[in-house]
């Protein structure tokens, strides 16, 4: 800078201004001018390098200018360089006019680039001082810290190995192990420069000693305290926080969290599951996995239900001969989450034996080896998967388009990715030498340790762990030939075809949706499992409840697809009852015509109206009246007509 070699001093991180202080470096004689110390503000030096002005020089390599841009930065740059050529091209002048400056939006193809169509405001923001700068695209983007927003200066696999090297040199129990801070910083700074020369596109950036002390105190909390002890009591802290993390026998701490995998599985009818949440417990002393649990779905989280089958996976044998962890742990570390805190997974912990520890939510340095165990999951196994798309807690998915989903990319099956999944941890993890264990396989130090104490490793009293079932419950009617019916599957024992020629009409079940083989039914003081009916299996289903609803939905899906077709009588013809009216003018015609004379239409009278005898034509209006009724009633006698009547006779 001004043709001039400084040495950053320090940067004061408590402050808002992150002030950077810098000294004067000869580069001749190889010292720091001491007496003259400046500052200034990162915005400010982070402009400088940008525009130029200002080079980093580490170890006599510089950083290219390529680096200090994020990949949404680059894009963006890209995109306005675009919108400007397109802007210029259809307008020659009045390149803020709203008009121009609608129709170029218009035409103009933001998908391409993953963004949101931008305001005209906006549009014509960046066009003036892109204009006003001479034609510097650099210039539409911005210096501050949100323009990184969503980015991190070190890569996931350079704060994996900062893990990494905290579980193996620090949390330890060995004195010929255990090495400080300082030493550790050391050592993680060699080992990245190394790989940053065969991978440089994983170790871009060494991190500074400063940014490795300040992991450390943000992961050792417990140890605050630390600035005003004395060296001996300090020494004396960071052992006891070492036994606390790593004990002297397995099972003694085990440590449980839950992953979430954004990868799509399949049925073996092709058809679509969802996606994986994995809950997996690993021993801290000997670095063995000792359980898991998956659920599947297209909305899949943790739960009771997950945690459950998890603990039921640890304390019970596998059926992999070549994975012999297993037991009941003294001290079972799991986070503040629903999975974990519900009266469900307390019991079962309880009445294993287990003492259920519970940590706050979203602090990872309270269980550092499975977030450790995590990264190596997702780096050395998932990784390698077809159809991974990274892990739903990062923003490292830079890499997909808009519209592509776990659904697009899944090619595997739940049994596939199970068999993958105990492949790697028996004959690649657990065989694999540890730096933490001095170079040592974790499976070993697991059997030198039982053989040595088989009494570590104990198994629950009772045996039968089936009857635990997660959160879910549900009152189902008993039907006469012993059997509930429960998500549209059916279950029957002889159990329930005695408690159904015993009267009973209802029963409690208990159930997971994560083992559908079978249900926990509870009648009185009465618990017993009851399978599920065979003849309800589908083909190609599994014990998922995911993979039972997929099977369900692909049944007959080797016939064609047909419309749906409707009877039609005639075309044209007219369907439903005729007009009554007009039905019974019919019927009146009909029957004229089978007598051969046409009955004539009664005739309503006004019989409301009197008639006021005192009038001078009373005689005639009583005479009217009289006879039209008489030949109405002569009509509907004898055949009688008007000619035998003859008026004016006596009344």
């Amino acid at each position: 800078m001004d043709n001039s070699s400084y040495l950053v001093r320090s940067v004061a991180r408590e402050h808002l201004d992150n002030m950077i202080f810098y000294s004067l470096f000869d580069d001749d004689s190889q010292k720091v001018n001491n007496a003259r110390v400046e500052c200034m503000t990162q915005p400010e030096l982070y402009k400088k390098i940008i525009e130029n002005e200002a080079v980093i020089y580490e170890r006599a390599s510089d950083i290219p200018m390529q680096q200090l841009l994020t990949e949404n930065q680059l894009n963006q740059m890209s995109m306005w360089q675009a919108f400007f050529d397109l802007h210029f091209e259809k307008h020659y002048k009045n390149f803020t006019a709203k008009h121009n400056v609608d129709e170029t939006i218009e035409a103009f193809n933001w998908s391409s680039y993953n963004s949101r169509k931008y305001s005209r405001s906006s549009c014509q923001a960046k066009i003036k001082v892109y204009r006003d700068s001479g034609g510097d695209i650099r210039s539409v983007i911005g210096f501050g810290y949100h323009e990184k927003k969503n980015s991190k200066r070190l890569t996931a696999a350079t704060e994996d190995l900062i893990y990494e090297y905290f579980c193996d040199y620090y949390l330890v129990r060995s004195d010929a192990t255990a090495k400080s801070v300082h030493a550790i910083a050391d050592m993680l700074r060699a080992k990245i420069r190394e790989l940053s020369k065969s991978k440089p596109a994983c170790y871009p950036i060494i991190p500074c000693v400063d940014t490795i002390y300040r992991r450390f105190r943000e992961t050792l909390a417990l140890l605050t305290t630390q600035k005003t002890l004395s060296k001996a009591e300090a020494k004396k802290l960071r052992y006891k926080l070492g036994r606390e993390f790593v004990p002297e026998d397995p099972l003694e701490r085990v440590e449980m969290d839950a992953v979430y995998i954004n990868q799509g599985l399949n049925n073996d009818a092709n058809k679509f599951l969802g996606t994986i949440v994995m809950m997996i417990a690993i021993d801290t002393c000997t670095r063995c996995p000792l359980g898991y649990s998956i659920r599947v779905g297209k909305n899949a989280s943790e739960s009771a239900d997950l945690a459950v089958e998890c603990l039921k996976s640890v304390v019970t044998p596998k059926d992999n001969p070549l994975w012999p962890c297993f037991g009941v742990p003294v001290k079972l570390v799991n986070d503040a989450t629903t999975a974990t805190k519900g009266n469900i997974f307390k019991s079962l912990a309880l009445q294993l034996g287990a003492n259920s520890i519970t940590t706050r939510s979203g602090e990872g340095q309270s269980k550092p080896f499975i977030e450790s165990f995590f990264r190596t999951l997702r780096r050395e196994f998932l990784s390698k998967l077809p159809g991974y798309l990274g892990s739903k807690t990062r923003v490292n998915n830079s890499h997909l388009e808009a519209t592509e989903d776990a659904e697009l990319h899944a090619s595997m099956t739940l049994e596939e990715f199970v068999a993958a999944f105990e492949d790697y941890i028996t004959n690649v993890y657990m065989q694999s030498a540890h730096s933490g264990l001095k170079n040592r396989a974790p499976v070993d130090v697991w059997m030198n340790a039982i053989s040595k104490n088989p009494l570590l490793q104990t198994v629950p009293e009772n045996a039968e762990l089936s009857e635990f079932r997660g959160c879910y419950r549900a009152k189902c009617k008993l039907y006469g030939n012993g059997s509930i019916k429960l998500k549209n599957e059916q279950y029957v024992s002889d159990e329930l075809k005695a408690l159904g020629l015993a009267g009973v009409e209802s029963v409690e079940c208990f159930y997971s949706d994560i083992d559908t083989s079978s249900v926990v039914v509870k009648h009185q003081n009465d618990t017993f499992i009851v399978p599920i009916r065979e003849m309800n299996h589908h083909d190609d289903a599994g014990v998922q409840q995911a993979e039972l609803d997929a099977a369900r939905n692909a049944q007959f899906s080797e016939c064609d697809v047909v419309e749906r077709k409707h009877y039609e009588y005639k075309s044209g013809s007219k369907r439903g009852l005729p007009n009554f009216k007009k039905a019974k003018q019919k019927q009146a015609e009909k029957r004229e015509i089978e007598t051969g004379r046409k009955q004539p239409a009664r005739t309503k009278y006004n019989n409301d109206k009197a008639i006021d005898v005192d009038s001078v034509d009373a005689r005639e209006q009583i005479l009217r009246s009289l006879n039209a009724q008489v030949a109405v009633d002569e009509d509907f006698d004898t055949g009688a007509t008007f000619d035998d009547f003859e008026p004016g006779g006596e009344l």
